[in-house]
């Protein structure tokens, strides 16, 4: 029998399963790989609580002006990639409620110069709060070469490599 969680003005059901969802996407067109990364909003208030970063009601209408800074900041600590060998920084462009409240869509983009010959991807997001945890990836490169990685537990990291 699902529990019932009260969150916001929304009722929801409680999730048996820790998973986050990524998304990345070269775009020729813009010279960028532009990322959208899917968390559920009570496991990441969690791990935030965690970290001392209280009552943040992350989507709703009392979020906490400093909600996107401790989302930030906790994404450069658990999510990062790398281009050809070179570490990369993304622009954090903004995060939004899914359909049903129950989880955020957060929005990256790294600018890329040149070909894209490998892509190192690490990804620990909610790793250390849930045993359970799995972030899927699913990668569409140059040339639409697609891919999706699974990260748990003791896989962190991955490398994809596009021939031309």
């Amino acid at each position: 029998m699902p529990i019932i969680l009260f969150l916001s003005s929304f009722f929801c059901l409680a999730h048996t399963f820790h998973v986050s969802k990524t998304m990345v996407e070269f775009n020729e067109k813009e010279k960028a790989l532009q990322i959208s990364v899917h968390i559920f909003i009570d496991d990441l208030e969690e791990s935030l609580k965690n970290k001392g970063f209280t009552k943040l009601f992350i989507c709703t209408e009392r979020e906490s002006s400093q909600a996107e800074k401790h989302i930030e900041s906790y994404l450069r600590e658990h999510l990062s990639f790398s281009i050809n060998g070179k570490s990369t920084n993304y622009t954090f462009i903004g995060k939004e409620g899914s359909s049903d409240m129950s989880a955020v869509w957060i929005y990256l983009e790294i600018p890329v110069s040149g070909r894209i010959k490998t892509i190192n991807i690490k990804n620990s997001i909610l790793l250390r709060e849930f045993n359970d945890q799995k972030n899927l990836v699913h990668v569409i490169g140059p040339n639409k070469k697609e891919g999706t990685i699974i990260f748990a537990n003791a896989k962190t990291e991955d490398l994809l490599t596009f021939n031309p």
